[in-house]
Protein backbone atom coordinates (compact mmCIF):
# COMPACT_ATOMS: atom_id res chain seq x y z
CA UNK A 1 0.00 0.00 0.00
CA UNK A 2 1.33 3.45 -0.89
CA UNK A 3 1.59 6.09 1.55
CA UNK A 4 -0.92 8.79 1.57
CA UNK A 5 0.00 11.67 -1.17
CA UNK A 6 2.18 9.09 -3.02
CA UNK A 7 1.16 9.72 -6.47
CA UNK A 8 1.41 13.55 -5.90
CA UNK A 9 4.41 13.50 -4.90
CA UNK A 10 5.41 10.96 -7.57
CA UNK A 11 3.71 13.31 -10.38
CA UNK A 12 5.56 16.51 -8.81
CA UNK A 13 8.60 14.38 -8.74
CA UNK A 14 8.71 13.23 -12.22
CA UNK A 15 7.73 17.11 -13.42
CA UNK A 16 10.63 18.42 -11.63
CA UNK A 17 13.11 16.01 -13.08
CA UNK A 18 11.56 16.02 -16.66
CA UNK A 19 11.66 19.69 -16.21
CA UNK A 20 15.28 19.55 -14.97
CA UNK A 21 16.34 17.06 -17.98
CA UNK A 22 15.03 19.68 -20.63
CA UNK A 23 16.72 22.68 -19.02
CA UNK A 24 12.85 24.21 -18.35
CA UNK A 25 13.61 26.32 -15.59
CA UNK A 26 10.35 28.05 -15.17
CA UNK A 27 8.62 23.99 -15.25
CA UNK A 28 11.07 22.52 -12.66
CA UNK A 29 10.44 25.35 -10.53
CA UNK A 30 6.48 25.68 -10.31
CA UNK A 31 6.38 21.68 -9.58
CA UNK A 32 9.22 22.31 -6.89
CA UNK A 33 6.97 24.95 -5.71
CA UNK A 34 3.53 22.96 -5.83
CA UNK A 35 5.62 20.03 -4.27
CA UNK A 36 6.35 22.54 -1.36
CA UNK A 37 2.83 23.70 -0.81
CA UNK A 38 1.45 20.34 -0.67
CA UNK A 39 4.00 19.67 1.95
CA UNK A 40 2.77 22.71 3.30
CA UNK A 41 -0.57 22.02 3.55
CA UNK A 42 -0.39 18.41 4.64
CA UNK A 43 2.23 19.23 7.54
CA UNK A 44 -0.32 19.10 10.28
CA UNK A 45 -2.62 16.57 8.66
CA UNK A 46 -3.20 12.40 8.84
CA UNK A 47 -1.73 13.09 5.49
CA UNK A 48 1.43 13.83 6.59
CA UNK A 49 4.01 11.61 5.86
CA UNK A 50 7.63 11.72 5.22
CA UNK A 51 7.75 10.57 1.44
CA UNK A 52 6.54 13.83 1.09
CA UNK A 53 9.42 15.92 2.69
CA UNK A 54 12.17 13.42 1.57
CA UNK A 55 10.94 14.13 -1.56
CA UNK A 56 11.64 18.01 -1.16
CA UNK A 57 14.60 17.55 0.41
CA UNK A 58 16.49 15.50 -2.11
CA UNK A 59 15.50 18.29 -4.92
CA UNK A 60 15.93 21.49 -3.04
CA UNK A 61 19.13 22.79 -4.22
CA UNK A 62 20.44 24.42 -0.61
CA UNK A 63 22.47 22.50 1.56
CA UNK A 64 21.22 23.97 4.97
CA UNK A 65 17.67 24.16 3.73
CA UNK A 66 17.54 20.67 2.45
CA UNK A 67 18.86 19.26 5.88
CA UNK A 68 16.02 21.13 7.84
CA UNK A 69 13.91 19.05 5.32
CA UNK A 70 15.45 16.55 5.92
CA UNK A 71 15.00 16.88 9.54
CA UNK A 72 11.29 17.30 9.48
CA UNK A 73 10.78 13.76 6.97
CA UNK A 74 12.82 12.27 9.84
CA UNK A 75 10.57 13.48 12.62
CA UNK A 76 7.78 12.29 10.62
CA UNK A 77 9.12 8.58 9.80
CA UNK A 78 10.21 8.67 13.92
CA UNK A 79 6.71 9.33 15.28
CA UNK A 80 4.73 7.15 12.12
CA UNK A 81 7.73 4.23 13.17
CA UNK A 82 8.75 4.01 9.83
CA UNK A 83 12.47 2.62 10.36
CA UNK A 84 13.25 2.16 6.24
CA UNK A 85 12.31 5.62 5.46
CA UNK A 86 14.00 7.44 8.62
CA UNK A 87 16.91 4.88 7.04
CA UNK A 88 16.89 6.70 3.81
CA UNK A 89 16.42 9.93 4.90
CA UNK A 90 19.31 9.23 7.25
CA UNK A 91 21.40 8.49 4.33
CA UNK A 92 20.47 11.33 2.61
CA UNK A 93 21.45 13.78 5.34
CA UNK A 94 25.23 11.66 5.15
CA UNK A 95 25.33 12.83 1.00
CA UNK A 96 24.37 15.95 1.81
CA UNK A 97 26.69 16.38 4.74
CA UNK A 98 29.48 14.48 3.50
CA UNK A 99 29.57 16.46 -0.07
CA UNK A 100 29.75 19.88 2.32
CA UNK A 101 32.59 18.52 3.72
CA UNK A 102 31.42 17.34 7.24
CA UNK A 103 32.55 13.66 6.81
CA UNK A 104 32.35 13.30 10.39
CA UNK A 105 28.65 13.49 10.63
CA UNK A 106 28.42 12.01 7.43
CA UNK A 107 29.57 8.53 8.64
CA UNK A 108 27.69 9.02 12.04
CA UNK A 109 24.58 9.49 9.87
CA UNK A 110 25.06 6.86 7.26
CA UNK A 111 26.36 4.22 10.17
CA UNK A 112 22.84 4.82 12.12
CA UNK A 113 21.41 4.42 8.59
CA UNK A 114 22.35 1.13 8.85
CA UNK A 115 21.34 -0.02 12.11
CA UNK A 116 18.37 1.43 10.73
CA UNK A 117 18.22 -0.96 7.72
CA UNK A 118 19.14 -3.99 9.16
CA UNK A 119 15.69 -5.17 9.78
CA UNK A 120 14.47 -3.91 6.08
CA UNK A 121 13.75 -6.13 3.37
CA UNK A 122 14.96 -3.16 0.93
CA UNK A 123 18.13 -4.80 -0.27
CA UNK A 124 18.79 -1.92 -2.61
CA UNK A 125 19.07 0.78 0.47
CA UNK A 126 21.00 -1.55 2.38
CA UNK A 127 23.34 -2.10 -0.48
CA UNK A 128 23.25 1.61 -1.39
CA UNK A 129 24.30 2.61 2.88
CA UNK A 130 26.98 -0.14 2.31
CA UNK A 131 28.41 1.08 -0.31
CA UNK A 132 28.39 4.72 0.92
CA UNK A 133 29.91 3.65 4.04
CA UNK A 134 32.75 1.66 2.13
CA UNK A 135 32.91 4.47 0.08
CA UNK A 136 33.79 7.17 2.80
CA UNK A 137 35.30 5.34 5.50
CA UNK A 138 38.38 5.30 3.10
CA UNK A 139 38.56 9.17 2.85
Amino acid sequence: MNPPLYEDVLQLSLDIVNASEVLNKEKEWNSYQQLKELCEINEKTTNNHPIQWEALADFTPGTEQAIYLYKKALQSSEKLGLNEYSASINLAMAERHYESGNKKLAFTLAHRAGELAESSNDTELRKEISEFLLTTSST
